[in-house]
């Protein structure tokens, strides 16, 4: 029952965050023709989505890796859906324009020791690791949050609440892993 109400809310704020990530990026092209400020603000933006991006990139990698290679079934869990969101997020930021980047040096150089890991410390490090990367993505997001377009706001604020949930619960069960 609970997953199948976290898939419905999954696809809920994937439909949500899509349609006004494409309603607030119009407003802001619209805004951009008739005041140069904001097309300033666009760029930093811009700066900040493609940040986004890499750190879900990393998100993706070690995720995809982690529903292969955890042996613990709540984190072959949090995997599944990490990596499910980090699709829809991906889809979402390339209709924005946003290319899929390669990940930060940081997240190749967790893949690559995830790659190394098996068993309970592969599971303990793949839980820190993305309790990293949320942390990381909340700082860019609340960055982004910033910003003064009231769509970008809504969105980011959705976001927002979801990246705490992954961190708490990432945290959570980190803990469990001893």
């Amino acid at each position: 029952m609970e997953t199948t109400n976290s898939n419905s809310r999954r696809a809920f704020l994937s439909k949500s965050i899509k349609g006004a990530v494409l309603v607030g990026a119009g407003a802001t092209f619209a805004g951009s023709l008739l005041e140069p400020m904001t097309l300033l603000a666009q760029t930093s933006n811009a700066a900040l989505q493609a940040q986004i991006a890499k750190l879900g990139t990393a998100s993706l990698q070690t995720s995809q890796l982690a529903l292969t290679k955890a042996t613990n079934p709540e984190v072959k869990l949090f995997a599944k859906y990490e990596a499910a969101e980090q699709q829809t997020m991906g889809k979402i930021l390339k209709d924005m324009g946003t290319p899929t980047p390669a990940p930060s040096p940081e997240g190749t150089a967790l893949l690559n020791k995830l790659k190394s890991l098996s068993g309970a410390a592969f599971n303990k490090a793949y839980m820190q690791g993305q309790v990293e990367t949320h942390q990381k993505l909340h700082s860019t997001v609340a960055a982004l949050n910033a910003a003064g377009d009231a769509h970008v706001k809504h969105v980011t604020s959705l976001a927002l609440a979801t990246i705490t949930e992954h961190t708490e619960r990432g945290q959570m069960l980190l803990a469990k892993l001893g």
